[in-house]
């Protein structure tokens, strides 16, 4: 059975603008979602992006640190081996100024240096291997054998020849260089009577060697 529409044209045609209207309105509101939801879901993205770059810099600011503390380090190595060569070749890091200057510093007034020698000499030390505790007869290596090791050293020696009032004078001097930070192993060569310019002093030699 065909339904027949009785209503007049004009109400018909804004009934059908308005069905129109609805569709476009639904067709709009489902974009808006669609816009809505893609916009959220790319917001997660970014929120995860910028936390990742976040991540990205702070390991950038520790590699850059790290950088540094190794350039640093690289630095100081290079420093420490500079000193070893010098500690090899001279058996001293101290500067010959340093030297002058100390002794400037404890030779007293009345006294005089009238040779100072400085040189480098070659020190060998005898390492006899340990022998284990409890067992008897000659000491044994890790290999083995029972043979001492020799190791070789390098120290700057220095020798002192001077003059002095007296045979005190040369004691105390001797004894403020044994207490001086710069010098060990301090030991008399010899002290004699010499004249002077007709005048009577003690003449004595003295060696040392400056510290490593």
């Amino acid at each position: 059975m065909q339904k027949i529409d009785f209503l007049p044209e004009g109400i018909r045609m804004r009934r059908a603008r308005q069905r129109r209207w609805l569709r476009y309105a639904y067709v709009i509101a489902v974009c808006v979602l669609g816009l809505g939801g893609l916009g959220y879901v790319r917001q997660g993205n970014i929120s995860e992006a910028q936390a990742e770059l976040r991540t990205l810099k702070d390991r950038a600011g520790n590699l850059r640190r790290e950088l540094e503390t190794r350039r640093g380090l690289e630095r100081q190595m290079a420093d420490l081996m500079i000193k070893k060569r010098i500690n090899d070749q001279l058996g001293c890091q101290a500067d010959t100024m340093d030297v002058l200057a100390e002794l400037d510093r404890l030779l007293p007034q009345g006294m005089a240096l009238r040779k100072l020698n400085l040189e480098v000499v070659e020190l060998r030390e005898t390492i006899r291997p340990s022998r284990p505790s409890g067992a008897p007869g000659r000491a044994m290596t890790a290999d083995g054998g029972s043979k001492p090791r020799v190791i070789r050293t390098k120290r700057m020696r220095l020798v002192l020849t001077g003059l002095a009032p007296t045979d005190v004078d040369v004691a105390n001097f001797i004894g403020q260089l044994s207490a001086s930070p710069l010098f060990e192993d301090v030991n008399m060569g010899y002290a004699k009577t010499v004249s002077v310019e007709g005048l009577t002093a003690r003449e004595f030699q003295a060696s040392c060697y400056v510290v490593r």
